[in-house]
């Protein structure tokens, strides 16, 4: 069962858009967060750029899936993708091992068998999943609701911009996944999802130009 084409039939050529957008933001996220850390020297961006490295390698194997199965372009490959979810798993993977590293980070994880434990449970969670599209966005749900939480409570510490709009980023990721979920219910879900995670990338993409521009060091 191919679980990469879910949102409704005129959605999936804009679907392949935003894809391309979550990996031009999410890219672009990796970079300006290694440019943040040449300029603070803090180790939490160079994690924050493998994190979002990972995310956009993750959408991108996820759209170029999407537009060979939507455009036909080659009927071998088709055939290869319809048999089983290889792009499904892998960009399943991906995106858990990317909030893994945001969460290391956040919650400053430090035992080395703590990590170790996290990065099993989503290998092992990946291999033996069913239903993987409602469980993989459920899991997904679960780390930025984490994620979400302790960003918010950043803020309360900072009350600054910067960290207003982190918290508020990862609010609308952890809520498009609710609307992910929700798509059993209406394929417009769908739609209202991809828009909420797309407004998310960017605002986290706006917070790091602020940092580049070298006006709000210090803020994060």
């Amino acid at each position: 069962m191919i679980v990469l084409l879910n949102g409704p039939y005129w959605f999936r050529g804009a679907d392949v858009f935003f894809g391309l957008i979550y990996i031009l933001v999410t890219l672009m996220i990796a970079a300006l967060s290694y440019k943040a850390y040449k300029l603070t020297e803090e180790k939490k961006y160079s994690y924050f750029s493998i994190a979002f490295l990972f995310l956009g390698i993750s959408y991108l194997i996820y759209s170029v899936t999407n537009g060979i199965l939507i455009t036909h372009v080659s009927g071998m490959l088709n055939n290869v993708l319809n048999s089983f979810d290889y792009a499904f798993l892998i960009y399943m993977f991906l995106t858990f091992v990317a909030y893994i590293i945001l969460l290391i980070i956040t919650l400053k994880i430090e035992q080395k068998k703590v990590m170790l434990l996290l990065f099993a449970l989503a290998f092992l969670f990946m291999l033996f999943s069913y239903q993987h599209y409602l469980k993989f966005h459920l899991v997904s749900f679960i780390f930025l609701f984490f994620l979400t939480h302790q960003f918010y409570t950043n803020y309360l510490e900072k009350k600054n911009r910067n960290a207003k709009l982190v918290f508020t980023a990862f609010y609308l990721l952890t809520c498009a996944q609710i609307f992910f979920i929700a798509i059993t219910y209406s394929l417009l879900f769908y739609v209202l999802a991809a828009s909420l995670q797309l407004v998310g990338f960017m605002l986290l993409a706006y917070m790091f130009m602020r940092i580049n521009y070298g006006r709000t060091k210090g803020e994060a």
